[in-house]
């Protein structure tokens, strides 16, 4: 896993941490969000298909994950199939073979092995009326994929 310098370093630097770690390649607009999540407590984006919405999000959710202690990330979208299908197996895909030695990732749960109670992302359907409800840490990070507009 990361050191504890190099978490320093990545923390308020995800635009780095997808490059050296995950070993993707943000476009200039991904950039820009990743950048506005480290800066911001607040990120929201208008998008439509085909701009690399959910890669963006999964990469938010490794980096969080690994540069903050016992994060909470709950994760939404209005259908199970846009959650599960896209967002959730897009963050499988983006685990390398570094991170998977201290992450682990189910179709339930993304959790650090080191404390799985405590350290972990979750998704959950919108149409869940407390889908996002009960969540507390001091590094808490949402993410919240809504359906584009026709």
């Amino acid at each position: 896993m990361l050191s504890t310098k190099a978490i320093l370093y990545y923390k308020d630097r995800p635009v780095e941490f997808v490059k050296d770690i995950i070993k993707a390649t943000p476009d200039d607009i991904q950039g820009d969000i990743l950048r506005s999540v480290a800066e911001n407590q607040l990120t929201s984006v208008r998008s439509g298909h085909g701009i690399g919405k959910s890669a963006l999000q999964s990469w938010l959710i490794i980096w969080f994950m690994c540069t903050r202690p016992f994060p909470k990330i709950p994760c939404t979208a209005p259908t199970k199939h846009q959650l599960h299908d896209i967002l959730w197996a897009e963050v499988a895909k983006w685990l390398n073979n570094t991170l998977k030695t201290e992450i682990e990732w189910t179709q339930e749960k993304l959790y650090m092995k080191s404390n799985p109670e405590n350290w972990f992302a979750v998704p959950r359907t919108a149409t869940q009326p407390d889908a996002l409800q009960g969540f507390h840490s001091e590094h808490l990070l949402y993410i919240i994929d809504e359906a584009s507009r026709s």
